[in-house]
């Protein structure tokens, strides 16, 4: 009597994959299936990039399956290609044991039959999947420290393109002849991440905030059918935006921990066909966010804040209110911060009705009987005043080398499109070289593609390369616009613009914001207000 057979076949990733399939270990379990007279194939179970180290038993489906179909003895034997596909944890032979006990035999083509029967076979299949485990920790260890040099050096080590970004060909091969991929900037993307910084810093929004402005203005957010606070988070705390891959930002004990920033694994150079944001500006985003989880530490713990960059202090805690210097401003008397004493009260307007009016105060806490309450046209105005003075000293910054500096980067970022152009450009004609060589055999009808379809290959490449020069040439006159202009605009732009006139036609948040930039601390009494400068 023939025995049922069924064969498991398993990879841990989708690039072992071939057409989402296992053709080759498929292959080679119906070529030792027909080497076996009395074995009779009857099912297949499959996984398709299930880890059997990260994954225990109950976490397989499939091995789930198998338990449940063996308890029903509805086959006699099942096969896999070696050991290590059944799984790599210790656990596994105590999984084969319980097998073993339905009366289910458990082959693999490699090492032959996992028995159990005598105590000596159960010790060799619990070695047998140590040693699985050991070499799954030595491969985790071996493709860890190739990811860190990938890093290092600038490369592409995988995964999704963040949000800003699309894969392309890198025109590389990996070890396994995979076609290897980078990253390239997707400007209309580019815009909305520029923005998200810019809300984060110039206006001091949190993620929150951040999202429900995008959705307000009706931006196409990732995926979802709206922007989440998490994903405005994820975008603030990438450092590819500046230009640099990082790993090691996270840990999984269980659940994901994310790690301080000074514990990441950055590449050694900017790479600066990726730079969104400027790396000044994303150190700036990341003092923001990291001195307000120190500050909200602080405030739930009792805790003095002691953030790992930044100081707590150096921006608002909130940018949401009316009062441009709450947070800065703080009592005479007692030393206590002042804090939001505003109101709303009904007056009348012209024809009767009345309706809300706001006034503006801040108060001190104690309630100091010398004075306790400002209005906050008298405090802000006065403040106001002396930043619009301080910010006129900076009208005679002479900023060209800035300004050079961008001109310079915008040149090498057309340069470079250009150099990609002219590679697409040559392997186009590398294509049409080599078609061009197989017309007398397609002629003859000796080649793979017949003559007319090899002349409508020719002329789809012809098309193509025709469509890149004139994409090239119009990208070649613009670098050379761009290097004619600078010198003119650099000179007419020397100056900085007018940064007080710039400031008082702010709104309130970033007023704050800048404020914050400028003042250590404003001290109020009664007619008297002291202002500790920054810089």
């Amino acid at each position: 009597m023939s025995k049922k057979v069924r064969t498991l076949l398993r990879v841990s990733s989708r690039q072992q994959l071939r057409d989402n399939d296992i053709p080759v270990q498929r292959a080679e379990a119906e070529q030792y299936i027909s080497s076996r007279p009395d074995w009779k194939f009857d099912k297949e179970y499959m996984e398709k990039a299930v880890s059997a180290y990260k994954n225990g038993v109950e976490d397989r489906e499939v091995l789930q399956k198998i338990m449940a179909d063996a308890q029903r003895h509805e086959f006699d034997v099942l096969l896999t290609y070696m050991s290590d596909r059944i799984g790599r944890q210790e656990e596994y032979s105590f999984y084969v044991a319980a097998l073993n006990k339905l009366g289910i035999e458990v082959w693999t083509i490699k090492d032959g039959q996992l028995k159990t029967d005598e105590h000596i076979d159960k010790l060799l299949n619990y070695i047998r999947f140590w040693q699985n485990e050991g070499e799954s920790k030595k491969t985790g260890m071996r493709v860890r420290d190739h990811q860190i040099e990938l890093v290092k050096s600038g490369k592409f080590v995988g995964g999704k393109a963040p949000f800003g970004y699309r894969l392309i060909p890198s025109g590389m091969i990996s070890n396994h002849g995979r076609a290897l991929k980078k990253l390239e900037i997707v400007e209309k993307d580019a815009e909305v991440v520029r923005k998200i910084y810019f809300l984060a810093i110039h206006r001091g929004m949190g993620y929150g905030k951040i999202a429900n402005a995008l959705n307000e203005e009706g931006i196409p957010p990732i995926l979802t059918n709206q922007w989440k606070p998490s994903t405005i988070a994820s975008i603030l705390k990438n450092p590819i935006y500046m230009g640099y891959y990082a790993l090691n930002r996270r840990v999984n004990h269980g659940s994901f921990t994310r790690l301080d920033r000074k514990d990441w694994i950055y590449s050694k150079e900017q790479i600066p066909e990726l730079v969104i944001i400027q790396k000044q500006d994303w150190e700036k985003a990341q003092e923001i966010r990291e001195a307000r989880k120190a500050k909200l530490h602080s405030h739930t713990s009792g805790q003095q804040p002691q953030p790992s960059y930044g100081n707590p202090s150096a921006f608002p805690f909130r940018t949401s209110g009316r009062l441009a210097l709450t947070g800065l401003a703080y009592c005479g008397y007692c030393g206590s911060k002042l804090k939001n004493g505003s109101y709303y009260h009904h007056r009348p307007n012209q024809s009767g009705e009345e309706h809300p009016a706001f006034t503006g105060r801040y108060l001190c806490p104690e309630k100091c009987p010398a004075r306790s309450c400002y209005s906050q046209n008298y405090l802000e105005s006065a403040v106001f005043q002396a930043a619009g003075q301080i910010l006129e000293q900076l009208q005679d910054i002479d900023i060209s080398e800035d300004l050079r500096q961008i001109y310079m980067q915008k040149q090498k970022k057309l340069r470079q499109e250009a150099d990609m152009l002219q590679k697409k450009k040559q392997l186009l004609q590398l294509d049409i070289s080599s078609l061009e060589e197989k017309i007398p055999e397609a002629i003859r009808g000796d080649y793979c593609f017949s003559a007319e379809k090899l002349s409508s290959l020719l002329s789809e490449k012809e098309q193509a390369l025709s469509a890149l020069q004139e994409q090239e040439q119009l990208l070649r006159a613009e670098l050379r616009q761009a290097e004619t202009e600078q010198i003119i605009k650099a000179s007419k732009e020397a100056k900085a613009p007018d940064w007080k006139k710039e400031f008082l036609s702010a709104d309130t948040a970033v007023k704050q914001m800048l404020l914050f930039h400028l003042i250590e601390k404003i001290t109020v009494k009664d007619n008297d207000i002291i202002i500790n400068l920054k810089i």
